[in-house]
């Protein structure tokens, strides 16, 4: 609702109308309310002075009605136009009026390098919801001063908050170097801030290329590369590139299609064959995904997975994956064969599902499978966060009579605690540790290392990612359990995985196999 406050001059009260307009307008609540000054007589000095400390205009107290009704209602239209145009928090611009500033400045200003930043507040949400809103508005309310201080003294540009924690500045500038030393100054002047918390900021960077483009548009470049610094560590400033637009975009697509592809199962499911390294014959695999196109494209899982276990789809991707493996086998036991077992992944994002148990325990069931020919992988980083929760689901899997694979073992987060505590029964250590060079012999006596330290705790070793002859001659020396990795079989089809172990010799293997619960 559009209202109106008079205030009367040459009356006594408790303060003069002055000191009241003052006041009045360190409150950002109303500062949107028109104040028409009403005076009893012609002072030059008192309009001016009302003028200055924000009144949005003057009357004589004698005059007509129909003359103080038609300026108190311009001083309300003119307070709804400031009201479209200004954020009421932070007076700086909104941003429909931000981007018809910017607009004119590109067109005024044709030729001229341009820079539109996005500017924000790293993990703004958390310190909204852990200290409260109205600490939240004084950080906004700080962080649009700081804007408006720098920008000012830079003399040129537009800025704005265009909602939420987000700020905009759209700068001309001779030398990149400006752009830079504009963030700095932001940053100082934010540093300034009392606050008990960590207060950080990221900006994106977009170098306007087209000055015709939307400004809407080039916002959104900004805001690409802004999103590049997210879980970046002193990574606060990101240019956007073609490169990273072009990846934004595709992980999009992606996004887009996965529903519908999971619907129409385009994803297939491979197995990596894994080798018993005393007969140098195949026992098992490792179940892997791909993502073919009705085009025929195929999409790799280092490109989709990590989007996937961003978003929370890894959970129907990894269901998906274990029924078609439980199909495999139960169409091999119905045929009378003894399939060895295949190892599925499980995401941390299926670890911390309280129905994710329950799920793949029923899905066993459905198909009659006994729980030890169907092994679980799990890379060690999914111990790296809440230990013991993700050690109770490890340990009542394993109970339930499921094998429990670590991959990945020594790749960054190993802890001896892990081995300890949780009932694993093979390590999967990767073959990057036998690489080429001044570590290569530092590298073998790790390995090494970790596979007598399996035989003292009666567990496996798989070594994957082996390539090349020498590496299994290592591996064989040891007396390394199985093996994994191009040297022996790239990722195959189902058909191809049959062909191959169905033309063996079916023989009882030493795997570790739990009783069936």
């Amino acid at each position: 609702q559009s209202g109106i406050l008079e205030l009367q001059t040459g009356l006594s009260l408790y303060i003069s109308p002055y000191e009241f307009l003052e006041m009045y307008r360190k409150r950002k609540e109303y500062s949107y309310l028109p104040v028409v000054v009403c005076t009893t007589e012609d002072d030059p000095e008192r309009e001016q002075k009302s003028l200055e400390l924000g009144a949005w205009d003057f009357v004589l107290k004698n005059s007509s009605p129909g003359i103080m009704r038609l300026r108190a209602g311009n001083a309300i239209e003119k307070s709804k136009v400031r009201f479209l145009e200004y954020d009421f928090l932070t007076g700086i611009y909104g941003q429909q009026k931000f981007y018809q500033a910017t607009r004119e400045l590109l067109d005024q200003r044709a030729g001229a390098n341009f820079a539109f930043i996005h500017f924000d507040i790293d993990r703004f949400r958390i310190i909204n919801t852990l200290y409260g809103s109205k600490e939240g508005d004084r950080l906004i309310h700080f962080v649009a001063g700081a804007i408006r201080k720098v920008m000012t003294a830079y003399g040129r540009g537009t800025y704005g908050r265009l909602g939420g924690d987000v700020f905009g500045m759209c700068v001309p500038y001779e030398d990149g170097a400006a752009i830079y030393h504009i963030l700095e100054g932001i940053r100082a002047e934010i540093r300034k801030h009392s606050v008990h918390y960590y207060l950080e900021t990221c900006a994106g960077i977009y170098l306007v290329d087209d000055p015709d483009m939307e400004v809407a548009a080039m916002h959104d470049n900004a805001e690409i590369a802004a999103a590049q610094c997210k879980g970046q560590y002193m990574v606060h400033d990101v240019l956007y590139t073609e490169e990273i637009g072009q990846k934004v975009l595709r992980e999009q697509h992606i996004i887009d299609e996965m529903d519908a592809a999971l619907a129409e199962q385009q994803f297939i499911v491979y197995f990596q064959p894994k080798y018993q390294l005393k007969k140098m014959a195949p026992y098992g695999a490792e179940a892997l995904v791909r993502w073919k196109k009705p085009s025929g494209e195929i999409v790799l899982p280092n490109e989709f997975i990590p989007i996937f276990e961003r978003n929370g789809f890894i959970t129907k991707l990894d269901y998906y994956v274990w029924e078609k493996v439980c199909q495999f086998i139960d169409s091999e036991l119905s045929q009378g064969r003894n399939p060895a077992p295949i190892s599925v992944n499980v995401s941390r994002v299926n670890l911390y599902n309280p129905d994710f148990m329950d799920s793949l325990i029923d899905l066993i069931h459905r198909y009659h499978i006994p729980p030890h020919y169907l092994n679980l992988e799990l890379t060690e980083s999914v111990f790296s966060e809440d230990a013991e929760l993700i050690q109770r689901a490890v340990n009542y899997l394993h109970d339930a009579g499921f094998t429990i694979l670590m991959d990945d073992f020594g790749s960054g987060y190993s802890s001896l605690n892990i081995l300890k505590d949780v009932d694993l029964d093979v390590l999967k250590i990767d073959m990057k540790f036998f690489s080429k060079g001044n570590t290569a012999e530092k590298g073998a006596k790790i390995i090494e290392a970790v596979i007598r330290m399996a035989e003292s705790l009666d567990m496996m070793v798989i070594a994957e990612g082996v390539e090349e002859k020498h590496q299994v001659d290592f591996l064989n020396d040891l007396g390394c359990d199985y093996i994994q990795g191009y040297y022996f079989g790239r990722p195959m089809s189902q058909d191809q995985y049959e062909k191959l172990t169905n033309h063996e010799e079916e023989e009882q293997h030493d795997m570790p196999q739990p009783e069936s619960s």
